[in-house]
């Protein structure tokens, strides 16, 4: 397994790149940004570790690049930025984990490994990736990850896309909170359920007038529902 490091903290990585070795891992690295997205483009990398304070782009930037490029490779930040915030913008950017400095290199490469697990289960099985169609007006394509409304194109990040994806399949069940962030991001944190209220209110902004199919219950979670009338 290949692993690309964009770090500029040369200390921070040279010890991440030891304990990666150690694992048996392969490992790239930059420490700059633009350098670490042509790194991407050429190795294609199984995970990126990306440092959000970089000297010559802004790691935010660097995310939405990389995602743009193959949103399927997972991305951990990992930062000195502990704002919630920050942490929360780049959960619903597309970021498989957020880790905030200082870090335990346990904890880290067990990180790692859940997440690469997961991705070689694929968060989508093969019974997953049937196309939704909903009353001919909603049409969900997982293996295209491509969402139409009323035969218009609606571009999704990778969490907006697999969070609408899975309302839609689970189409007038509850999901709570915990559940969604479990499926979507793969760990459970209460403080973090927040990036789930954050990507919804984003799903709906962009399905528009479709939005109203989302429904919120207080306290517990959300429901795309689909009445018997519509």
């Amino acid at each position: 397994m290949k692993i690309l490091i964009i770090e500029d903290e040369k200390s921070i990585l040279d010890l991440i790149k030891m304990n990666l070795i150690l694992e048996d891992f392969e490992v790239i690295s930059s420490e700059r940004g633009e350098d670490g997205i042509n790194l991407f483009k050429s190795e294609m990398p199984d995970l990126v570790i990306l440092d959000l304070m970089l000297p010559d782009i802004d790691g935010f930037e660097v995310l939405k690049k990389l995602q743009n490029m193959d949103y399927n490779i997972p991305i951990i930040i990992l930062t000195a930025k502990n704002n919630q915030n920050d942490k929360l913008l780049g959960l619903e950017l597309g970021a498989d984990d957020y880790i905030t400095k200082p870090f335990d290199s346990k904890e880290l490469i067990l990180r790692i490994r859940n997440i690469l697990k997961r991705i070689k289960k694929s968060r989508f099985s093969n019974d997953d990736k049937t196309a939704l169609n909903v009353r001919n007006k909603i049409l969900i394509y997982p293996d295209e990850r491509k969402v139409l409304i009323d035969s218009k194109e609606i571009y999704f990040t990778k969490k907006e896309f697999e969070l609408f994806y899975l309302l839609v399949k689970n189409t007038n069940k509850v999901l709570s909170r915990n559940a969604i962030l479990e499926k979507i991001w793969g760990f459970d944190s209460s403080i973090d359920t927040r990036a789930v209220d954050m990507t919804v209110q984003r799903i709906r902004k962009k399905i528009g007038k479709c939005g109203y199919l989302i429904k919120s219950l207080y306290g517990v979670g959300y429901k795309f529902e689909i009445s018997n009338e519509e």
